[in-house]
């Protein structure tokens, strides 16, 4: 049981740190001013994520409905070690790259006066890229072609703003060292606030694409 719990935390750890290092890419080439490019290799980590088995909170709520218990207590121990590791990426990065531009330091993650619902919903449609990226990195046959659904997904969250707990992680452990005044009580609320809605996007498509599975099983045939 013990070791089967390091096993999880421990890849839960690796999987924090590649969506850290993601986070890192996509900092240096924003500041760059090569947003697009910034989007795309994003995706670096959850492909990195998804090529070694690593536990990834986000690429692993979405499926607690088809699993027992274990589960379930499986996914909170790896988003415990997510958080590990995206700190250790986001402070190492606050001490080596200084000149980064980080806005995630204001309330709610998107600037003063946004709400606690405006996070939830921008993490709902996180979760909803997210499971979508690791059901097509599942089910599509092609190897390039699980690449490049990874990619188009997870492009699309990070340029709509969307707002994936994780990664929130490594920028406002960045942004801890970095940024005068930052708010740490916040961002760990936004955090949390992050985790939940992840988790309800995930399984919103996860319940769609189940419903839409029984509705044509169960369809009669003509």
């Amino acid at each position: 049981m013990l070791l089967r719990i390091f096993r999880v935390f421990r890849l839960g750890i690796l999987a924090g740190a590649l969506i850290g290092i993601g986070g890192a890419v996509n900092l240096q080439l924003s500041s760059m001013g090569q947003p697009i490019w910034g989007g795309v290799f994003f995706s670096f980590g959850l492909m990195c994520v998804c090529l070694l088995g690593a536990n990834l909170f986000t690429g692993k709520v979405g499926y607690v409905l088809e699993n027992d218990k274990n589960y379930a207590l499986d996914v909170l121990i790896m988003a415990m070690g997510n958080i590990v590791g995206a700190l250790i990426v986001g402070y190492l990065a606050g001490l080596l790259f200084p000149n980064w531009v980080v806005t995630t330091d204001t309330k709610f993650l998107y600037g003063e006066g946004a709400t606690w619902y405006g996070c939830l919903l921008r993490a709902m449609l996180a979760g909803v890229f997210v499971y979508l990226a690791v059901e097509c990195f599942k089910k599509v046959p092609s190897f390039p072609g699980k690449l490049v659904m990874i990619c188009l997904s997870i492009a699309t969250m990070v340029l709509l703003g969307c707002n994936h707990s994780i990664a929130n992680v490594f920028y406002f452990a960045y942004a801890q060292v970095r940024v005068a005044g930052f708010d740490g009580l916040n961002a760990t609320l936004s955090v949390l606030v992050a985790m939940i809605g992840n988790s309800i996007g995930s399984l919103l498509v996860y319940g769609l694409q189940y419903g839409i599975a029984i509705a044509v099983k169960s369809r009669p045939q003509a």
